[in-house]
């Protein structure tokens, strides 16, 4: 009788497990994924976070504890805890990859190396630019969440003999739409929220990081409110280097009274099922999970055209793709689609649903991930 394989042993290397889109799909693709071929262990150079409660039990998290700035000492941390034996180290953006190629130095374990959003303009620099070509020569394969940011890459000059896109997915049965009027009312009223049939629910989630653009949005919000008298704005996530200053924006906001931040949300589906419209104003992106997830609970989505966006939405299939760029643009975007929302929204978002079911499974993201890792671990061929 033939031995039964190996178990992959796998160390997830990223910054911390705090709350963001990529850390939400890795503890969940983690969670997924069968414990009979993988062994988890998850290395945050700095702290853990609140994703790093979300995991199964029995994963180890290991935390360096990282000050700001290059550190030696964190290089030697993670040496010690690859001691352990791991078949391949699976790195997250590009400050995990660096640390993970020093603790690897000369190629005793395999790194399958992973970027998870469109490069902002300070990755453009001469020396974020060197340090990614170099350190791709020391890495078994490159993925990509989407296949634009791939094109970008390339674009850039940035190829791997070995670069593709694994498709971020999105749990279709947790994240779902409500099934009558009556659902919906009663969810405004357990998530303290007014309860009205004909209130628009415009919303973001986020964490308020620059490129997120929650100030643009709260502008765009006040300008079009005296002719949407309707509209309300809910804001979901917390942390990032905007939050102060942004919340500060909503509380002295001219329509403050309907402008409502929910914070972090550790179960977020609820407040999608009670959205009329989500919009997307980001700058950079990867391939948003908040719009799989605002999609698969058939909520039209207001996207602007970044990274990965046209792959995730059809027009009249899930909602609209614009350049949103300006805040002139979002506003007349916003303006236009309000009146629409009551007569389109619903059968767009249906459609939506739709779509990420058949392109965006979790089952199909997962089967990826386990193809790669073993790839990378020596445990079967790379795909074609």
């Amino acid at each position: 009788m033939p031995a039964a394989p190996k178990i992959v042993r796998v160390l997830e290397v990223v910054d911390t497990l705090e709350a963001g889109g990529m850390e939400h799909q890795l503890v969940h693709l983690i969670n997924r994924l069968d414990p009979e071929r993988f062994h988890f262990e998850v290395c945050c150079l700095r702290h853990a976070g609140v994703n790093a409660g979300k995991l199964k039990p029995g994963v180890p998290v290991h935390t360096l504890q990282k000050a700001e700035g290059f550190q030696w000492s964190a290089v030697q941390g993670l040496r010690d805890i690859l001691q352990k034996g791991f078949d391949v180290v699976h790195t997250h953006n590009l400050s995990p990859l660096i640390y993970a190629a020093l603790a690897t130095w000369g190629g005793v374990t395999p790194i399958f190396h992973g970027e998870h959003a469109q490069l902002t303009p300070a990755e453009f620099t001469r020396k974020r630019l060197w340090q990614r070509r170099l350190l791709y020569r020391c890495v078994k394969a490159v993925h990509t969440v989407s296949s634009g940011q791939r094109e970008e890459l390339i674009r850039t000059g940035l190829h791997h003999i070995r670069l593709d896109a694994i498709l971020n997915g999105v749990n279709t049965d947790h994240f779902k739409p409500l099934a009558s009027k009556e659902e919906r009312r009663s969810t405004q009223a357990r998530l303290g929220l007014e309860v009205s049939e004909d209130l628009q629910w415009i919303g973001i989630v986020a964490r308020f990081g620059t490129y997120k653009r929650h100030a643009d949005l709260i502008q765009a919000f006040e300008s079009i409110s005296a002719n949407h008298p309707k509209a309300r704005l809910l804001m979901l996530g917390d942390g990032g280097p905007e939050k102060e200053r942004v919340l500060q924006m909503a509380r002295e906001s001219p329509v403050a009274s309907r402008i409502h931040w929910a914070g972090y949300q550790s179960d977020p589906a609820p407040w999608y099922q009670v959205m009329d419209l989500l919009v997307v104003p980001s700058l950079n992106e990867g391939l948003s999970n908040t719009t799989l997830e605002a999609m698969s609970s058939a909520v039209p989505v207001l996207s602007h055209d970044n990274c990965g966006a046209r792959e995730m939405i059809r027009d009249q299939e899930g909602g609209w793709v614009r350049d949103l760029a300006g805040l002139e643009a979002l506003k007349q975007a916003l303006s236009e689609m309000l009146p629409t929302l009551s007569e389109a929204g619903p059968g767009v978002g249906g459609a939506g649903r739709e779509r990420v079911s058949r392109h965006f499974s979790w089952t199909g993201m997962a089967e990826q991930y386990s193809v790669w890792l073993e790839a990378c671990a020596g445990r079967r061929a790379f795909p074609a």
